[in-house]
């Protein structure tokens, strides 16, 4: 079989609770790899905000990260786009200005939690309890995703929208740099591949896999995807605990190799 390229999602999707992968996803994301198919991390999530096991137990040929703003080959970066610095600082300042809204600031090198807001924060994340303390700890880094509590106030993302684009999920907003999806960072490495779209399957949950699902040769969503992912997908696979990525790569790809 000719190679193949897999677009993976991490939350909900590749792993099950607390960051798990399960072992099904595993095992046929190493036949996959060794069989010379391509496999890539696609994930809303910035590179600096990714947890460390996913990048330690999956041997990933590509890193989407942050909706696209930043795609990665094989350790090389090929594009980034980040949030501009004046809109991070007035997200920053509405997010303390009200006592209620958590956020976390996903950057390419760390994540910044900020504390006491009803989130505990990542065990990789850097706790910020001021504007002031944000900004000092922040100064180097650059900012492809932040990541809002459904209490951060919906009106104020009028003030954003020359800048941001924003994705809804069921208690979040993620904020990231205007016109940026999965899809766009997908079709880079399947060309850095050369690799055909109709070769392309693409795995995922939520509205912001849509684009991927969407432009992929196949997408797949998992049995605990979205509504609108559900009705829209060609394929639909068993849950993120049940290893639905592995069991669609199974059906999908493997089971023909193995004919």
């Amino acid at each position: 079989m000719k190679p193949h390229a897999l677009f993976i999602d991490i939350d909900r999707t590749l792993t099950a609770e607390y960051n798990v992968i399960p072992e099904r996803n595993l095992t046929a994301l190493k036949k996959a790899k060794d069989a010379g198919h391509k496999v890539i991390i696609n994930t809303g999530r910035s590179y600096g905000n990714i947890p460390p096991n996913i990048l330690e137990q999956i041997d990933t040929d590509g890193v989407i990260s942050g909706n696209g703003t930043v795609v990665m080959c094989e350790g090389n970066i090929l594009r980034e786009d980040y949030i501009k610095d004046s809109a991070v600082e007035k997200i920053a300042r509405i997010c303390f200005e009200y006592k209620n809204c958590w956020a976390v600031f996903e950057g390419f090198n760390h994540s910044y939690c900020i504390t006491g807001r009803g989130r505990e924060p990542a065990s990789w994340d850097i706790k910020v309890a001021s504007f002031e303390e944000f900004r000092e700890k922040s100064k180097d880094d650059r900012f492809q995703v932040v990541a809002v509590g459904i209490t951060f106030p919906e009106s104020r993302l009028s003030e954003l929208n020359n800048d941001i684009t924003h994705y809804r999920f069921d208690h979040y907003f993620d904020l990231t740099a205007k016109g940026n999806n999965k899809a766009d960072g997908m079709l880079m490495l399947l060309d850095e591949f050369d690799i055909p779209v109709e070769r392309s399957i693409a795995f995922g949950d939520s509205d912001n896999d849509r684009t991927m699902l969407k432009t992929a040769g196949k997408g797949v969503a998992v049995a605990n995807a979205q509504e609108l992912l559900l009705k829209e997908a060609d394929y639909i696979t068993l849950s993120n605990t049940e290893g639905g990525v592995g069991a669609a790569i199974e059906e999908l790809l493997l089971k023909g190799e193995q004919k």
